[in-house]
């Protein structure tokens, strides 16, 4: 039934060529319109479940913060005067911006600093008393023995204390008193460095903002006022950036979109020359090249449809599928040329290569595509996603290279555009051998491969994950290196601070006790630098009262030195004469930092840790201390990438081995289905497994480690090279018992080869990429498709040889 189908099909192409041409591009004219509102999405969390608990916490910090981040417009110069005006210049232009919700050079602490005593915590006011307490009376003995020209002994029946002027004095503790309440207050501070040559200016975007475009948008805006500023030419000699977790993710996507665009450049010429130099012919380019183009464009066109966007793995669509799919394209090539030249007619070739390749191919394309549909079963995002894309887009361009290719061959010799007659001859073909040679070479084979597999047992289960999410990231440039640095040193807590959100203040005050007496406690292993909420500006009323009791104590203290010194006690006193602090009193960047925005009830808390968030193991730990937190009944979730990070490693480990054994299972399963033959199965699959393990042997041997982005490397291995090996066994059963496998392998082998080195180069060309992430993709792409086509070309066609002297065999026998 599917081959009589067939044959209608392959009849209907011929003659109405044009007419499927003119419907594939109306269909890729529809997906394309699909195509322009793909999103892209690089973040962490779009690799995760939406049912992930460091997810939920995320998006619910999101809603309350309004903004994760902010946009960090960095200035420096030998001037400090010079580089404060340039940021105010900046400040007056990029407030303008549609996006901006605040920015902020400084904060108001004038609250605070009038507060300042009200701000320490009850040990320390009560630790100053009693310094106070012994050093005020020794200090009256001093003053008075200073105006009386002699030693004097004072006595305070009052408070029952004596002193005389031969005590000493702690004087650093007087100086420092001193320089803390008699200065002149400061009423604002700047974010700057202590030298004051680099400002910092803090944009807080507006929310719901969050997405890729805007964040490209915001950064590009926030360059363009830099530029304008100093195209101003008032201050030539300030340099400036743009820095922050906004721009850092902007320069990754840069760095990703750039690199895949020159490895995508890069590959398609060398896939093209490759193609060219094999085939000999020009015409294989656009019979090749355009079907892939069409189905790679359906793929995306469903793509936006169903999932609606990219994520960082599956972001090289275009790339894998390249690779995936090309095999279509040069199986039917090779075939449709060999077809011609043993003199067969257009619309015969046509059917050879729709009938018998094609159902060689639509065995390997359903295979394939099983196979990635496995991931689906698997938890991790990332491998769902790219399961459901591969797969659809493999059985897409299977569709598009079993209807436009025919056509687009039919036209292009109709029109005299190609002339199978005059193209070029293989390069590089297999040897036929004596049968005693042929015998010899496959034990040697067999032998080689025993011992492969045994190298590949013993080092495949040392192959390690890479735990260290920075040797994923591209370098970044030096402007934004330099910025990030200034704003480090500014803002030294960094970035890789975890947020809670809480509901009420005493559910805040439950949480920061807890903290508190855990830093106390945890000496083993310490990851909590410290806790930072409103109750840092804003202790609670039974706090204020209690050290509103000692401040007045304090001012009595201040009274009785009055007469000493006018001038200092004004000074003091206003320090001490201080009312209690409300929410209505704190400046607005510390509510909009600890209140966030009033869309959402609630209070925020940052836990900050003390450990390096670039490995996983460091991560890990900081990860246990405060990812989940009960208190009081309650649990706590915090929010923070580098808990994604660590939750998403988890996951891929768990679900890695899963994924390889799903993909495996279920190809395995399919294969022998659609091959309806045990040992053709294993005829097929063994060179793909032994390839596949003989590269994850590599990576326990040498590396590279296993990483988020590189995993995607195996499952194409698998397809790939289950494709190939059903194609070979197809022709094999096709032309019997005696089948000459050396031409086997020169026509239907040899196009293994170019599908094995096309998709090789394809993900090959990605090792100059700026991205490590790529880069361990072109590493692990080239060892893979290296094993797998050395397998495919040595050990797949001993195999073919050991089975046809079987098969011969039998038929001598029945003979």
């Amino acid at each position: 039934m599917i081959g009589f189908l067939a044959k209608k099909w392959a009849r209907f192409i011929y003659r109405h060529a044009v007419f499927v041409l003119i419907l594939s591009v109306i269909a890729s004219a529809f997906a394309f319109q699909a195509a322009k509102k793909i999103s892209v999405n690089t973040n962490l969390e779009a690799l995760m479940p939406e049912g992930a608990p460091s997810v939920i916490t995320l998006n619910k910090a999101l809603r309350k913060t309004g903004s994760f981040a902010s946009i960090n417009i960095v200035a420096w110069s030998d001037d400090p005067k010079k580089t404060l005006d340039f940021i105010k210049a900046v400040k007056k232009k990029i407030d303008g911006e549609d996006w901006v919700d605040s920015s902020q050079y400084s904060q108001n602490i004038e609250v605070l600093e009038r507060h300042k005593l009200l701000l320490l915590s009850l040990d320390q006011l009560q630790d100053l008393e009693k310094k106070i307490d012994k050093n005020y009376p020794i200090y009256m003995a001093h003053q008075a023995a200073k105006a009386l020209g002699h030693d004097v002994n004072i006595h305070l029946r009052k408070d029952g204390i004596e002193a005389s002027s031969t005590e000493e004095l702690d004087t650093k503790f007087i100086e420092k008193f001193k320089n803390e309440t008699t200065g002149k207050p400061r009423t604002e501070r700047l974010f700057a460095s202590e030298d004051g040559k680099t400002v910092i200016l803090v944009v807080w975007p507006k929310p719901g903002l969050e997405s890729l475009s805007n964040a490209k948008r915001m950064v590009d805006d926030s360059q363009k006022v830099i530029a304008a500023v100093k195209a101003e030419g008032l201050n030539p000699d300030v340099k400036a950036g743009v820095g922050g977790r906004i721009a850092n993710k902007v320069a990754q996507f840069d760095a990703i979109l750039g690199d895949v665009k020159f490895g995508l450049l890069g590959s398609v010429t060398l896939i093209a020359l490759l193609i060219i130099f094999s085939f000999r012919s020009l015409a294989t380019l656009p019979s090749i090249f355009i079907p892939l183009i069409i189905g790679i464009l359906w793929t995306l066109g469903v793509t936006a449809e169903v999932i609606g966007g990219l994520n960082l793995i599956t972001i090289f669509l275009a790339l894998i599928l390249f690779g995936l799919g090309i095999d279509f394209g040069i199986h039917n090539f090779s075939r449709y040329r060999e077809e011609r030249r043993a003199g067969k007619s257009i619309e015969q070739a046509i059917e050879v290569i729709i009938v018998d390749t094609g159902s060689a191919s639509f065995v390997a394309a359903l295979t394939t595509a099983v196979g990635f549909y496995s991931l689906m079963l698997t938890n991790f995002r990332a491998f769902t996603e790219f399961g459901f894309i591969a797969g659809s887009g493999v059985l897409l361009v299977y569709i598009s290279m079993y209807s436009v290719f025919p056509a687009l061959v039919v036209i292009m010799e109709k029109t005299g555009v190609w002339n199978t007659e005059k193209s070029g001859r293989h390069v590089v073909e297999m040897r036929r051998r004596p049968k005693v040679q042929q015998q010899k070479r496959n034990r040697i084979v067999f032998l080689t491969a025993i011992g492969l597999t045994a190298f590949s047992l013993i080092f495949a289960p040392r192959m390690q994950f890479e735990r260290n999410f920075k040797n994923l990231e591209a370098k970044q440039p030096e402007v934004l290196r330099e910025a990030n640095a200034r704003i480090h040193h500014v803002f030294p807590d960094g970035h890789d601070r975890a947020i809670i959100v809480v509901k009420t203040m005493e559910e805040l005050k439950a949480l920061d006790s807890y903290f508190k007496n855990y830093i106390k406690t945890d000496t083993e292993t310490p990851t909590i630098k410290k806790v930072s909420s409103l109750l840092n500006f804003l202790p609670d009323q039974e706090s204020q009262k209690k050290r509103h009791a000692v401040i007045n104590r304090l001012l009595k203290r201040a009274d009785a030195l009055r007469a000493f010194d006018l001038d200092k006690y004004k000074r003091v006193k206003r320090y001490l004469t201080i009312d209690d602090l409300n929410l209505s009193d704190m400046p607005e960047a510390i509510r909009r930092t600890y209140i966030g925005t009033d869309s959402e009830p609630g209070y925020l808390m940052y836990v900050f840790n003390s450990i390096s968030m670039d490995d996983s193991a460091d991560a890990k730990k900081y990860y246990d201390d405060a990812a989940e937190i009960k208190v009081g009944g309650h649990t706590y979730h915090a929010a923070s990438e580098g808990f994604i990070f660590v939750e998403m490693l988890a996951m891929m480990k768990a679900d890695a081995l899963k994924a390889i054994i799903l993909v495996t299972f279920f190809t395995t399963i399919t294969t022998f289905i659609f091959l309806r033959s045990f040992i053709g199965g294993i005829i097929v699959l063994v060179p793909t497994f032994l390839g596949v393990l003989l590269t994850v042997g590599i990576m326990g041997a040498f590396g590279p480690k296993l990483s988020i982005m590189n995993m995607v490397i195996l499952p194409s291995l698998i397809g790939i090279s289950v494709d190939n090996g059903i194609h070979i066994f197809h022709r094999f059963e096709m032309e019997g018992p005696k089948a000459d496998i050396a031409h086997i392998m020169n026509n239907t082998g040899r196009a293994a080869v170019l599908t094995t080195l096309t998709t090789l180069f394809g993900f090959g060309g990605m090792v100059t990429a700026s991205m490590g992430g790529l880069r361990s993709m072109g590493i692990l792409a080239i060892i893979g498709f290296v094993c797998c086509l050395v397998m495919t070309w040595t050990l797949l066609p001993a195999e073919l040889y050991a089975y046809q002297s079987r098969l011969r065999k039998k038929e001598g026998h029945h003979g």
